[in-house]
C-alpha cells in the first residue's frame, strides 16, 4: 500500500496567497488610460462607495470628493486600502488564467488552437420550440428561452438584460418575467453595459441573477468571485455570454444609416450581422423592408473599448451563444459549465428546445467561430502599450508588433 500521509498540503503548510493591494490608481493607469478598458461596468458595480461613473467613452471616472486633490488617478478610498474596483475588473493583470482556474480548475491550453475559444464541454446548435420565442429572439431564441425557463423554475429571480426604445437606444434593465424577456429579445450592436442593472435588481429584492452580456461583461462575475469581491459576485447564478467581435457607437444611425442610406432609427424593426449589417425595416421604407450595409462601412463606428478586446467567444460565461452558420433559426452554442449543461438537459427533456451537435451539423460555423476568435485575440496590446506586459494575460495568440517606422532620411 502506498503511503499517502504527506501527499496533501495542509492549511498550515500551504503558501499564503499574496494580499490583494491594487486599487483605483492601478486600474486608472493600467486599464483606463491605456484603452484596455471595455466599459464592462464591473468596477462601478463593485464599488462600495458609489464614486465611479461612466464618461461618454464608457470609461469609468471618479466623482466629486473621491478625488485626491482633484487628481483623477487617485481615489481617497483607494488610498485607504479599498480594492474592490480592481478585484472586479476582467482585464486587470492575470485576468484570463485566474478566471479560467476559478471556473474550470486550470488555465486553458495555449499550445494549439483547440481552446482559443476558451474551455468548453460541447458545441451545439439549439433552437427554441416555442414559435413566439424563436421569432422574437435572435437566431433561434435560445437566450430568451433559457431565461424564461429559469424564471419559471425559480432558478433565478431576475435577469440583467437591455431594452431599447423607438430610437434604437439600448439601456440596461431588469427582466422579471416572460413578458420582460420577450420585450428585451433581439440584438442591438450598439453598446449596453447590462451589468449596470445590478443595483436596480438588488434594490428590488432579487437574490439570484442571470446576466446576459457581451464577452467582456460575462467575465465580470467570475472575476469578482476569484478575487474576493464576493458580495456582488455571488448574486450571479447564471452567466449567458454573447459571441461578440465588436459593438458600434450610437452615432452609426445618424452618420451612416440615415446619412448614407436614408433610413431613420424609427424605421428599423430588427438588426443582425451575418457578414453584413442587416436591417429589417418598417413596410414601405426604401422600396422594401430589408437593407444590407457592408461591414467595412461600419468599421469607422467601432467603439473604442472593443478595439483591444481579445475575447470573441465569451470564454468565461456558463454558456456562450451567437448567430453564426448556415442556419438562421439556430443558435451556435458553447456549453462551458455543469450549470449550463444541466439547464440545457432539463430544457431538452421538457421540450423547450431542439439540439444538434454543431461539429456534425454545421462544421463551417464552428470553423468560422474559431477563425473569428483567433482574429480577436490578436487585438491584445503588445508590451509597449500594456504596462504589465503581454505575458500577464496573453490570450493565446501573440500580438504582432506595429510596423517599424520609415527612416527619417532614407538612403538615396
Amino acid at each position: 500500500m502506498t503511503d499517502t500521509t504527506n501527499t496533501k498540503t495542509t492549511a498550515a503548510t500551504a503558501p499564503k496567497k499574496p494580499r490583494w493591494r491594487f486599487h483605483w490608481n492601478h486600474l486608472f493607469s493600467e486599464i483606463v488610460t491605456t484603452n484596455i478598458c471595455t466599459g464592462c461596468s464591473g468596477c462601478i458595480v463593485a464599488c462600495p462607495h458609489d464614486v465611479l461613473q461612466y464618461d461618454d467613452k464608457w470609461h469609468p471616472v471618479l466623482m466629486g470628493k473621491a478625488h485626491v486633490e482633484g487628481d483623477d488617478s487617485h481615489c481617497v478610498h483607494g488610498e485607504k486600502a479599498c480594492t474592490m474596483c480592481t478585484r472586479a475588473c476582467p482585464r486587470f493583470r492575470d485576468w484570463e488564467p485566474e478566471i479560467d482556474t476559478h471556473l474550470f480548475g486550470r488555465p486553458r491550453e495555449r499550445t494549439t488552437d483547440t481552446e482559443l475559444i476558451g474551455i468548453y464541454q460541447s458545441i451545439l446548435l439549439v433552437e427554441a420550440t416555442n414559435e413566439t420565442i424563436a421569432r422574437l429572439g435572435q437566431d433561434g431564441g435560445l437566450a430568451s428561452a433559457m431565461l424564461i425557463f429559469c424564471l419559471e423554475k425559480k432558478y433565478i429571480d431576475a435577469a440583467l438584460v437591455n431594452y431599447y426604445d423607438k430610437e434604437w437606444k439600448a439601456t440596461p434593465g431588469v427582466a422579471w418575467n416572460k413578458e420582460d424577456v420577450l420585450r428585451a429579445a433581439g440584438s442591438r450592436y450598439t453598446y449596453s453595459a447590462n451589468t449596470l442593472a445590478y443595483q436596480e435588481a438588488i434594490d428590488t429584492g432579487a437574490e439570484k441573477l442571470a446576466l446576459v452580456g457581451m464577452s467582456c461583461q460575462s467575465s465580470v462575475p467570475p472575476a469578482m468571485m476569484r478575487r474576493g469581491a464576493r458580495k456582488p459576485g455571488k448574486k450571479f447564478v447564471l452567466n449567458i455570454g454573447l459571441l461578440c467581435s465588436k459593438t458600434f457607437t450610437d452615432d452609426i444611425y445618424e452618420n451612416l444609416i440615415e446619412a448614407e442610406y436614408g433610413v431613420k432609427r424609427t424605421e428599423i424593426r430588427k438588426v443582425n450581422i451575418k457578414g453584413k449589417l442587416q436591417l429589417w425595416l418598417e413596410k414601405d421604407v426604401k422600396d422594401g423592408d430589408y437593407l444590407e450595409i457592408p461591414l467595412k462601412e461600419c468599421h469607422p463606428f467601432t467603439r473604442e473599448g472593443c478595439k483591444t478586446c481579445p475575447d470573441f467567444s465569451a470564454e468565461h460565461a456558463d454558456i456562450s451563444m451567437g448567430g453564426i452558420g448556415k442556419y438562421n433559426g439556430r443558435t451556435l452554442t458553447i456549453v462551458r459549465t455543469d450549470t449550463a449543461a444541466g439547464i440545457l438537459k432539463e430544457m431538452q427533456e421538457e421540450g423547450w428546445i431542439r439540439v444538434w451537435d454543431a461539429v456534425d451539423e454545421d462544421p463551417g460555423a464552428v470553423a468560422l467561430m474559431r477563425k473569428l476568435a483567433k482574429k480577436s485575440r490578436k487585438r491584445w496590446p503588445i508590451a509597449a502599450d500594456n504596462p504589465h506586459g503581454p505575458e500577464a494575460a496573453a490570450p493565446g495568440v501573440t500580438p504582432q508588433p506595429p510596423p517599424a517606422p520609415a527612416p527619417t532620411n532614407p538612403p538615396s
